[in-house]
């Protein structure tokens, strides 16, 4: 069920829809626009604020009321923005996540950067990735393989991020992980991650 929080920011409203479950991510972006607009001064319609994979944006339809919007993954993120919060809130809470769970230091996927896929990879139960180089004029470093059988150079393109929400939504959860990390999944659940030293550094031996 979506629920609509708002805050009182420097005068103004403002507010946010995501679903019921993200309501803890929802106040704690209020927050953060509170926080940036306190530091940074008056936050203006059309204004928008990178957050981890996405970035958002200040659109005040009349004065003294602001909605906080995200880019519209489901139709065309580019072009189209929607009130509904859900998807940038849950991938995030996700990646987040796995940052804690590793130990590892962020470093940020955007929606629209691109990485390298085998289609086979989406068919795939069992796959992985590699973060070969670091994240850079809007290519995310990240390559997407099944974990068996060799991959040839024609069944490799090109996709965006946000794309992932439908291929393969499960892997957008370790896209934070930095540069030499490589990810396991078996499914949507992960199996081990390896830093750049190739130690595992999850699930962790007790």
């Amino acid at each position: 069920m979506l629920i609509t929080k708002a805050k009182e920011i420097g005068g103004r409203v403002f507010s946010l829809k995501c679903e019921e479950a993200l309501d803890k991510q929802g106040e704690f972006l209020l927050n953060l626009f509170r926080d940036t607009e306190e530091r940074a001064g008056r936050l203006e319609d059309g204004m928008k604020i990178q957050v981890g994979w996405s970035i958002l944006f200040v659109h005040e339809p009349e004065n003294g009321r602001v909605e906080i919007l995200a880019p519209d993954y489901a139709s065309n993120p580019f072009a189209r923005t929607t009130d509904d919060l859900s998807a940038t809130l849950s991938v995030q809470l996700a990646q987040n996540h796995i940052l804690k769970l590793t130990g590892a230091d962020g470093e940020t996927s955007l929606f629209q950067d691109t990485l390298i896929a085998s289609e086979r990879a989406f068919e795939s139960e069992r796959i992985y990735l590699e973060r070969t180089e670091g994240r850079g004029d809007g290519i995310s470093g990240w390559y997407l393989g099944p974990a068996e059988g060799q991959v040839e150079q024609e069944e490799l393109r090109k996709y965006y991020v946000f794309q992932l929400l439908t291929l393969r939504p499960g892997v957008l959860k370790v896209l934070a992980l930095p540069k030499g990390y490589v990810a396991v999944l078996q499914g949507d659940e992960i199996e081990a991650v390896l830093d750049a030293e190739d130690r595992r550094v999850w699930p962790v031996n007790s």
